[in-house]
C-alpha cells in the first residue's frame, strides 16, 4: 500500500509539474514571440513613415545630429527618438521597399538594404501581397514581415522586413526553455520520488492505526455482545418473550452485523491482504446468483439472472463474491415487492460488466457517488424499516477499487442500476 501510495504522489506531483512547466514554455516563448512582431512593426511603421528610409537617416546623416522624434514609453523594443537606436537602425535591418502605382504595377524597387533578395524577387513578393488585400503580414512562411502603406494619390509602398534572424532567436529561446524545463522536470522527479515515501507514511500511518482500532474495537465488543443476547434469551426462557426483550435481540443483532461488516470493510481497505489469483467469474456469479435465489423467492422479489460463459478476472474470489452480495442484498433490501431483480454478467473486449438492476419506490436522487460513501443513507426512515447500515455500498466500492475497476449507479424513473466494471484476466 505504501509502494503503491507513493507512485501516485510521485505521478500527482509530477504531472502538475510539467503542466507547470509547459504553461511557463508557453508563456514565455508566446510573450517573446509578440514583442518580436511588434519590435518588427514599430520598425515598418518608421520605415513607412520616412517612405521607405529611416527619419533622419539621409546620405548626410551626421553622428552628431539630433532625432525629431521623441522616445517611446520605454518598453525595451526599438526606441526611435533615442539617439543611439536611430543611428544604429539603418545598419541592422535587412529591408527591401516597392513603390506601387494606381494601376498596382511596381515602379520603384530598393533591394540595396538585403543581401538575400533579388529585385525580380522583390517584385514578386510585392504583387503577392498586393493581390492578397491586406496591409500586414508574414510572407514566405515566416521569412519576411511587410506591411503596406496607401497614399492619396492611390499610391502604395509596400515595405519587407527580413525575419529570419528574430526567428532564430525565437527558436534558440524555445529550445532552451524546452531543455532547461526537461532537465528541472527530470531533477524535481527524481527529488519527488525520493522524498514521497516519507511523505505518506504518516497517512498510510493514520490509515492504519484506523483500521487496526475497528479491528481491536469490534473484536471486544463482539463479546458483550453476545452475553446481551445469550442473557436475553435466558430472561424469554425463565419470564416469557415481551417486546423488550424481542427489541434487545433485534439491536444486538443489528449490531453484530453492522460489527462485521466495519470489520470486513476494515480488512479490505488493505489490498495487500486479498489473495489476487485467476478467478472464473462466470462461475462465481452463478453460484451468487444461486444463493441468493431462495432470498428473493422470500421476499417475492424473484431473480433473473444473465450470466455469459468463460469471464475470467485477476482477483480475490471471496472478495468478490462479497461484492456481488453486497449489490445483491442491496437491490432485494429497497426492491419493489413483486419486481425482479436482475443479475447479469457482460464481457467487452477488455472488461468484464456486473450489473445489479431493481425497482425502487424511491429511487436516490442528488449525487450518486454519495451512495457509496460509509455509513451514509439516501433515505433513513426506510432504513431503519429495512435495517440496512449504510456499509454495503461502501464494501463494494472498497473491494472494486482494490481490484483496480469502477462502480457506478444510475436511475432512470424508478430504476436503480448499479454497474460493476473489471479488467478481464
Amino acid at each position: 500500500m505504501l509502494k503503491r501510495l507513493s507512485l501516485r504522489f510521485s505521478a500527482a506531483a509530477v504531472s502538475a509539474l510539467f503542466v507547470i512547466e509547459l504553461i511557463m514554455i508557453l508563456m514565455i516563448n508566446g510573450l517573446n514571440f509578440y514583442y518580436s512582431v511588434r519590435q518588427t512593426d514599430e520598425t515598418l511603421s518608421a520605415l513607412l513613415e520616412g517612405d521607405g528610409s529611416f527619419a533622419n537617416s539621409r546620405d548626410d546623416f551626421r553622428p552628431d545630429s539630433k532625432p525629431d522624434r521623441a522616445p517611446d514609453d520605454g518598453n525595451g523594443l526599438w526606441r526611435f527618438g533615442d539617439e543611439r537606436a536611430d543611428k544604429e537602425m539603418r545598419y541592422m535591418t535587412r529591408y527591401f521597399t516597392a513603390a506601387i502605382n494606381t494601376e498596382g504595377s511596381v515602379v520603384t524597387l530598393d533591394t540595396g538594404h538585403i543581401a538575400s533578395v533579388s529585385s525580380d524577387e522583390a517584385e514578386r513578393y510585392a504583387l503577392d501581397v498586393l493581390a492578397g488585400n491586406k496591409q500586414k503580414g508574414f510572407y514566405d512562411g515566416m521569412a519576411f514581415r511587410w506591411a503596406m502603406r496607401k497614399y492619396a494619390d492611390g499610391s502604395k509602398l509596400a515595405v519587407f522586413c527580413d525575419f529570419t534572424v528574430p526567428m532564430q532567436d525565437l527558436r534558440r529561446v524555445a529550445f532552451l526553455s524546452a531543455e532547461i524545463s526537461a532537465g528541472l522536470l527530470v531533477v524535481f522527479s527524481m527529488m519527488i520520488i525520493l522524498v514521497s515515501r516519507r511523505v505518506v507514511r504518516p497517512v498510510i500511518e493514520n490509515s492504519e492505526k484506523q483500521a487496526q482500532f475497528i479491528t481491536d474495537a469490534g473484536h471486544e465488543l463482539k463479546t458483550p455482545l453476545a452475553i446481551i443476547r445469550a442473557n436475553t434469551e435466558v430472561i424469554e426462557m425463565t419470564s416469557g418473550e415481551t417486546e423488550w426483550t424481542r427489541s434487545t435481540i433485534h439491536q444486538t443483532d443489528r449490531l453484530s452485523d453492522l460489527l462485521g461488516r466495519m470489520l470486513m470493510l476494515a480488512k479490505s481497505r488493505e489490498s495487500q491482504r486479498f489473495s489476487f489469483e485467476d478467478v472464473d467469474l462466470s462461475a462465481l456469479a452463478k453460484d451468487t446468483a444461486g444463493h441468493f435465489e431462495t432470498y428473493c423467492t422470500a421476499e417475492n422479489k424473484p431473480l433473473k439472472a444473465d450470466i455469459a460463459e468463460g469471464v475470467h478476472v485477476s482477483g480475490d474470489p471471496k472478495m468478490l463474491d462479497m461484492l456481488m452480495s453486497s449489490l445483491l442484498e442491496n437491490a432485494v433490501k429497497y426492491g419493489i415487492t413483486g419486481e425482479q431483480t436482475v443479475f447479469a454478467l457482460t464481457v467487452s473486449s477488455k472488461h468484464a460488466r456486473i450489473t445489479v438492476e431493481n425497482l425502487c419506490e424511491d429511487p436516490p436522487q442528488g449525487d450518486l457517488s454519495r451512495l457509496f460513501d460509509r455509513f451514509y443513507r439516501a433515505d433513513t426512515s426506510r432504513t431503519r424499516e429495512t435495517g440496512g447500515s449504510g456499509i454495503g455500498l461502501s464494501l463494494a466500492k472498497t473491494i472494486t477499487d482494490a481490484h483496480g475497476g469502477k462502480i457506478t449507479c444510475e436511475t432512470e424513473g424508478k430504476k436503480v442500476r448499479f454497474t460493476v466494471r473489471l479488467r478481464l484476466a
